[in-house]
């Protein structure tokens, strides 16, 4: 095998471990939850393609997710720089269309009002990293639910419940800045890499003028890990370049 014959077969297989975390449609099925909130949300343990554990958090409040139930149809969105959101439910609000935040809630209100599509959802996934399992049904848990229902409340939508003051909110408003905002960054993108927004493959366009798209399960976040037998395949075929390389650099000082 060639250096070149190689590194093609290399950059294939990272292409197809890339599609198929992000690729067609998935099967998704729910299991069992993690922790249940006050006013509902919060974590399950949910299968990818009959294969795959993944932790999923919700971040719509306006549509039901049922657990345990099998072979929901699902699409995966990346939430890193220049993302395709079409098949996500909030993808193509406009700027406008969000309910604002006021400042008697969050100092850095402004932040979140000016967030794009895609920041929203970039500080949803934020959220979910600060969840605590072991936390439970706690304040801090409940709170964090209620700012990802916040960011993500299209005025098309009636707010479930509010909260005075968000530290949730708060933290989020200053991550997304410290992270570059709308701009974005290589550490918010690095950040992001493994979180996809799992997305219901049935919804269809809402009213006009809204952005939204209606029916399908809830939507979630989740953290997708490239799948373990993939990542192994890769290390392999680098310990054979690897050895392949050496040979060749043996046989050219040989040669010459």
């Amino acid at each position: 095998m060639t250096l070149g014959r190689f590194s093609l077969i290399t950059t294939v297989l990272l292409s197809f471990a890339t599609a198929a975390i992000a690729g067609p449609t998935h099967v998704l099925d729910t299991n069992s939850y993690n922790f249940q909130l006050n006013n509902g949300g919060g974590g399950a343990q949910a299968t990818l393609d009959k294969s795959q554990s993944i932790e999923i958090f919700c971040v719509d409040y306006a549509n039901d997710i049922y657990v345990p139930v099998q072979n929901y149809s699902a699409d995966l969105t990346t939430i890193t720089s220049g993302s395709d959101l079409s098949d996500t439910r909030f993808g193509n609000v406009a700027a406008g269309n969000w309910t604002s935040i006021s400042s008697s809630q969050v100092t850095d209100a402004n932040t979140i009002n000016t967030a794009n599509d895609l920041g929203r959802y970039q500080m949803a996934a934020y959220l979910v990293s600060q969840y605590s399992f072991a936390g439970g049904n706690n304040p801090s848990n409940n709170g964090i639910q209620q700012a990802i229902w916040d960011i993500l409340d299209p005025k098309s939508y009636n707010a479930v419940y509010n909260t005075a003051t968000d530290n949730a909110l708060e933290g989020a408003a200053q991550w997304y800045t410290a992270m570059g905002g709308n701009s974005g960054s290589s550490a918010l993108d690095s950040f992001l890499t493994n979180y996809r927004i799992v997305s219901s493959a049935t919804m269809t366009a809402c009213a006009s003028g809204t952005g939204l798209l209606c029916g399908g399960f809830q939507e979630q976040i989740a953290v997708v890990p490239e799948p373990r037998h993939l990542a192994l395949m890769l290390m392999g075929l680098l310990l054979v370049g690897s050895a392949v390389f050496r040979k060749l650099q043996t046989a050219r000082r040989s040669g010459a």
